[in-house]
């Protein structure tokens, strides 16, 4: 299974008082941010002083993110993207990661499918599926 690092997701209360902070450690916005109303969240991704990140904060009180920050979280995700979608699920899904939803299009990755999976220790990760 081939993956390719794509960012560390953060979850944030506000974008905006993030980047001031983040800006010290060398990181400036990768384009505009934008809303996903399938993923009920607004993000931003930034580059600069390390891995790329993936700044999200909630679009409504229905959001997954919404939990994540009650729970005191803040990095909480890696992503990866792949280019056989459906083969790495199940070689994940072989290892004890167990899906969080089923695949899904992200406004983030041109309406790619993405699709979050959980291990035992709570690591999560995030496939991308990889533009064909």
């Amino acid at each position: 299974m081939d993956l390719h690092f794509h960012h560390v997701g953060m979850a944030c209360r506000k974008i905006a008082a993030e980047l001031p902070e983040l800006a010290i450690a060398g990181y400036s916005p990768e384009g505009p941010l934008f809303e996903d109303p399938i993923q009920q969240v607004r993000i931003q991704f930034v580059s600069g002083g390390g891995p790329r990140l993936e700044l999200i904060e909630p679009a409504g009180t229905e959001s997954p993110v919404a939990g994540i920050l009650k729970r005191g979280n803040k990095f909480y995700h890696l992503a990866y993207e792949v280019d056989r979608f459906d083969d790495a699920i199940a070689s994940f899904r072989a290892q004890q990661y167990f899906p969080l939803s089923s695949p899904a299009p992200a406004v983030a990755f041109d309406m790619r499918h993405v699709v979050f999976l959980a291990s035992a220790t709570l690591t999560l990760i995030e496939l991308i599926e990889a533009r064909a």
